[in-house]
């Protein structure tokens, strides 16, 4: 709509009529930082004001950039107590960073920093990286090239850095050993590389290496290279449950660094309930037999508990709270977690490296168009590619126990993959409505009706054809409403949660199956016509083919591809990568260099390359001059 900005805003009081404002929930400067906000990290570096993964590219050399990234080199050995007990000893000794400082004429060497020959040398890359070469090497003068390492083992971790601060526990962290070169089996070169010339050149996500010395013969060490592919590990960031004061907001925009979440190479998923514990721990009990729930850190915990010190529990099972929502993708920018519910939680996957998140700012409002929004879909199970007379069910609501002010709505989106072929009728409490249809392929449709939807009590039913092709087909309902504030026209999102509410048709839920989940992958295929005249006349010039791919789960490359009939390729075309769905390519007559081709019959035939195989259907066509 033309001058209308679409917000999620924050009911405000203003001339006694609620108005609508921006409120906005940020994470970083500004906000609560994100050293607060966590939960769990995994293998992403968090401060206060941001959070990050390594810019990385193959090749790189990121040895060089460890002390940058917060990282640095240590050393461990043993020394020996007062009664000859041996105790590891963690230093950081003169010298050490000579090793990764890019300059291979200055060199590390135990005897300067009056340390033992066998010591264990630890360098902390300061993040998660694909590694696919290690190298390391003495000083190649004359004086010193021999002074390389001859027994020794080369090893990597990807473990965070947690227990990497005191020579208590740094020993004890397992390593997977990459070069094993033993007092038996020494070591007669120089440069040291991995991988060896016999092993696998796969990359492995390192985060620290170390190298353990063997032998009391000298040693020194100029360089460590560390070449990355140019990957970072899977990063993640989870906040802990995030609650706004109002205690009711409806989600709408989610802006990174100011910008369009949907800019970034990054997932970001919500999930919203009604009180702080999206996680259910519990006890089992082993006298009584039965579950008992408790705190996370009790369940963490678990050996403060008195019962348990008893032989009496242990920890049971860990449960998604019911009354939470499952995570959901942040979309187009647009939160679609179910509202208003007073808690959400967020989580970010990485999905390139070098991203720098400062700010994350969700906006809200805390005046919703219905305090209960729910809806289901009916039937639950439709054949693949058929036409099908489904029914869309939505319950709108006020609790009584709450003075939350709601709005109602006069506008329905229906997003939704299947293949939309009609919008029949509208019932508003079993009572036909005046609507409006607008049909977006591929995305769904909306439908505006004539007269402003009760936000106490109401219950509507949408009528409508469509073809699903993919098993677990969502049609996820969103209800928007207009308001006016004293400058703009704002437009308030609010999705429905999937529910029971229709108790004639049971089905609780949005998302349709497939009814037959043995049907192929590649359905259906039809032509226009098995005649083709490529003249340029405006008559049978193409062959047009049509056909169904179902049941998938994620895009698969199709091709299209014509053969003559004793086998030989004419033609093949990558058509692209799809997802479920109803199809058309066309075959003009021609060769793969361009030219008319031959008459006679040819094969015409379509691949799809899925993650369960290699699907193929085939047809004839017959090219007449």
């Amino acid at each position: 709509m033309t001058g209308v900005r679409a917000f999620m805003l924050f009911a405000v009081c203003c001339w006694a009529l609620p108005l609508s404002a921006i409120e906005r929930l940020i994470i970083g400067p500004g906000g609560t930082p994100w050293t607060i906000a966590a939960d769990s990290t995994g293998k992403v570096s968090v401060s206060a004001d941001s959070i990050w993964t390594w810019p990385v590219t193959p090749r790189q050399n990121i040895a060089r950039e460890v002390f940058n990234r917060g990282g640095g080199a240590f050393t461990v050995t043993e020394i020996e107590g007062a009664f000859g007990q041996r105790f590891p000893n963690f230093s950081v000794p003169i010298g050490i960073e000579k090793i990764i400082d890019g300059d291979s004429g200055t060199a590390f060497n135990p005897d300067d920093a009056d340390l033992a020959k066998q010591v264990d040398l630890y360098i902390d890359l300061g993040g998660h990286f694909g590694v696919e070469q290690i190298r390391f090497f003495p000083r190649l003068d004359a004086e010193h090239r021999n002074d390389y390492l001859q027994a020794f083992q080369l090893g990597h971790n990807r473990d965070d850095p947690v227990g990497f601060t005191s020579a208590a526990t740094v020993h004890v962290v397992p390593y997977s050993l990459l070069i094993n070169n033993h007092i038996n089996a020494p070591n007669n070169q120089s440069i040291v590389e991995w991988p060896l010339p016999n092993q696998p050149t796969d990359a492995k996500e390192m985060r620290h290496v170390r190298i353990r010395t063997l032998s009391e013969r000298a040693w020194e060490i100029a360089e460590v290279e560390i070449i990355a592919d140019g990957t970072v590990a899977p990063a993640e960031f989870v906040s802990r449950p995030l609650a706004v004061p109002g205690g009711a907001p409806v989600w709408g925009r989610l802006q990174i660094n100011g910008r369009n979440a949907a800019d970034f190479p990054i997932i970001v998923q919500t999930r919203t309930g009604p009180d702080p514990n999206p996680i259910h721990y519990f006890l089992d009990l082993t006298k009584s037999k039965t579950l008992r729930q408790v705190t996370r850190q009790g369940w963490e915990n678990i050996n403060t508990l008195s019962n348990v010190e008893r032989g009496e529990a242990r920890q049971g099972p860990v449960l998604p709270n019911p009354l939470w929502s499952a995570w959901e993708t942040v979309t187009d920018g647009l939160i679609l977690s179910p509202s208003p519910l007073e808690y959400m939680q967020f989580r970010i996957k990485w999905t390139e490296p070098g991203i720098k998140i400062e700010t994350l700012t969700f906006e809200h409002t805390n005046w919703p168009i219905a305090e209960v929004l729910e809806a289901e879909i009916n039937p639950v199970e439709a054949d693949a590619g058929s036409e099908t007379h489904f029914v869309l069910s939505l319950q709108v609501q006020r609790l009584n126990d709450t003075n939350i002010p709601a709005s109602g709505f006069r506008h329905l989106q229906i997003f939704t993959p299947a293949e939309i072929t009609g919008i029949d009728r509208v019932l508003v409490k079993d009572v036909e409505a005046l609507f409006k249809v607008r049909q977006d392929p591929g995305r769904g449709f909306e439908v505006e009706l004539w007269d402003r939807i009760d936000p106490g009590a109401s219950f509507i039913e949408v009528f409508f054809r469509g073809r699903v092709f993919a098993d677990g087909t969502l049609f996820r309902v969103q209800a928007l409403d207009e308001r006016a504030t004293p400058t703009e026209l704002e437009t308030i999102y609010q999705f429905a949660r999937a529910g029971d509410v229709n108790p004639l048709t049971p089905s609780a839920t949005l998302t349709v199956r497939l009814s037959s989940r043995s049907d192929p992958l590649l359905d259906d295929l039809q032509s226009t016509s098995r005649i083709v005249t490529p003249n340029s006349d405006g008559l049978n010039d193409f062959l047009l083919v049509r056909y169904n791919l179902l049941r998938l789960t994620r895009p698969a490359p199709v091709f299209f591809k014509i053969y003559t009939l004793d086998g030989r390729r004419v033609r093949q075309g990558f058509a692209s990568a799809d997802q479920s769905g109803r199809f058309a390519r066309i075959w003009d007559g021609r060769d793969q260099g361009g030219f008319t081709v031959e008459p006679g019959l040819y094969l015409y035939q379509i691949q799809v390359e899925a993650d369960t195989g290699t699907f193929q259907r085939h047809g004839v066509v017959s090219i007449v001059y």
